[in-house]
């Protein structure tokens, strides 16, 4: 019960700090900001501070934060320099883009205080969790299995297990272990998941971190958003085609495997969230209506075109979105309830 209730703090922290970076540089550049609320629907928990309802809503599904004129739908005055269409084109922008930089910087931030602290993960690798029915685990791997070689490769972070089962192409893989110290092989014949072969299993460094200098930190944090995002954009790509089979989560599933990670312990807390931070970056970023990407995408046609969109249409455009997002969403919070062990 604890481990849920420190993962729901910390996916609540996530939302508020992007929702923060919105609501700081709107303020920042002039607009006036009527709501900051984490979850939708009505108030359950509000103050108003400065002209601005803070609240926590009923429908745990993300936050918003309400700037007049930010709909364009909205009925607001059209001379007031405070609303959002009356802002300068590159503050709407910095606006918008506020939410996933700060998502970003808090990657970075809780990085380096991990490197700081805990120092440097090993490049050598366990497997966290083998997936129940899957290859792994019918064969008999087990969490915390140290990775040593497969099929008589080493295998560790710079060349990972799944490079060698790609190469077999399907033929039974020879998997060298440490168990509690004792050295164990175990031969795993990977299944095909859409152009994928795949065993089943979640890996991770293991329990063994190196202390770093700030020098090191700094670097190592600034460059992992960069190679995480590309990652996760490429993994996008692979869905696309139908090479790796789409496994998505909604809130509840999130949460689930942050109280997983609490459990093993404060690294793996924190790097969980620090992962999910860069995707909440990442995905806010992407050109879809009603995301912060595709309010960008409207002003960039703004900037080229030298005149806004037509209000309504875009309105309608992001109402779709946010309708498609929506259902998305219920479909894999489903899917987290009643599809998922």
């Amino acid at each position: 019960m604890l481990s849920i209730l420190v993962a729901i703090v910390g996916l609540g922290l996530l939302i508020v700090l992007h929702e923060g970076g919105h609501f700081l540089v709107a303020r920042l550049c002039g607009m006036r900001v009527e709501r900051f609320s984490i979850g939708f629907g009505p108030t359950l928990i509000g103050f108003q501070h400065k002209g601005t309802v803070f609240q926590i809503a009923p429908i745990p599904l993300g936050g918003f934060v309400q700037i007049t004129g930010m709909n364009p739908n909205e009925e607001f005055d059209r001379a007031d320099p405070a609303v959002y269409p009356n802002r300068p084109r590159w503050m709407r922008l910095a606006t918008i883009l506020a939410g996933p930089a700060a998502n970003y910087a808090t990657a970075v931030v809780l990085m380096v205080l991990v490197l700081l602290v805990f120092g440097m993960p090993s490049k050598t690798q366990k497997i966290i969790e083998p997936v129940a029915g899957r290859p792994a685990a019918a064969a008999g791997l087990q969490a915390g299995d140290v990775l040593v070689e497969a099929n008589g490769q080493i295998v560790n972070a710079d060349h990972p297990i799944m490079d060698v089962i790609q190469a077999g192409r399907g033929a039974p893989v020879e998997i060298k272990v440490l168990r509690n110290g004792q050295p164990m092989v175990f031969h795993v014949t990977p299944e095909k998941r859409s152009t994928i072969y795949q065993v089943g299993i979640q890996i991770g460094a293991i329990d063994q971190r190196t202390k770093v200098g700030m020098g090191t930190a700094l670097k190592e944090s600034f460059v992992y958003p960069y190679y995480t995002s590309v990652g996760i954009l490429g993994g996008l790509y692979d869905m696309a085609r139908g090479r790796v089979h789409a496994d998505l989560s909604g809130p509840i599933g999130i949460t689930k495997q942050i109280a997983k990670a609490a459990q093993r312990g404060p690294v793996d807390y924190l790097g969980m969230l620090i992962l999910l931070s860069v995707y909440l970056g990442l995905f806010n970023l992407l050109p879809v209506p009603a995301l912060d990407g595709g309010r960008a995408m409207f002003l960039a046609f703004e900037s080229i075109t030298r005149k806004r969109v037509n209000p309504r249409l875009e309105a309608m455009v992001h109402t779709a979105g946010f309708v498609l997002l929506l259902g998305v969403l219920v479909i894999v919070t489903f899917k987290d309830i009643f599809g998922r062990g």
